[in-house]
């Protein structure tokens, strides 16, 4: 005699119980992807000088993102500002100000004014494209505190 759990008292039941759950119940929500981003200045290292915001992973799936932003200076605050450019030339600076101009830019959102050794988050959901991660604290940006981030399908 073979085996056939068709044969089973009660398998019918069971397997109606499993497809109906699949059915009714909704799919499970995607986790978000975890950008960690350092900001670090000359007061980080004495060996290092300027200013570096780096990004890992630098290319991410669409989808929910999390930028977790850690300001690793030891004196200046900093910020992470989402851009939706690929270009870091072309984003509308204010020499007077010292400041790309935020109300000219596709800013999807930010960490903003983390104090030295703070740490900050920002969830947001992200289609494919180019996007720039920006500081936009006076002088910063210019100083080399941004990078690129790849949101791919």
């Amino acid at each position: 005699m073979r085996f056939s759990p068709n044969h089973l008292p009660g398998c019918t039941l069971v397997r109606s119980a499993v497809l109906l759950t699949a059915v009714l119940l909704p799919p499970a929500a995607s986790a978000a992807e975890t950008i960690n981003v350092t900001l670090q200045d000359a007061t980080t290292s004495s060996s290092m000088s300027g200013m570096r915001m780096t990004a890992s992973p630098a290319t991410v799936k669409a989808g929910p993102v999390t930028i977790h932003a850690s300001n690793q200076s030891q004196g200046l605050v900093h910020e992470v500002i989402v851009v939706r450019s690929k270009d870091p030339a072309t984003l509308p600076y204010d020499s007077k100000a010292a400041r790309v101009v935020e109300s000219r830019i596709d800013h999807l959102g930010e960490v903003s004014d983390l104090a030295p050794g703070k740490s900050g988050s920002l969830t947001l959901t992200l289609t494919p494209g180019s996007y720039l991660l920006i500081c936009n604290q006076p002088n910063h940006y210019k100083a080399g505190m941004w990078t690129r981030l790849t949101v791919t399908q």
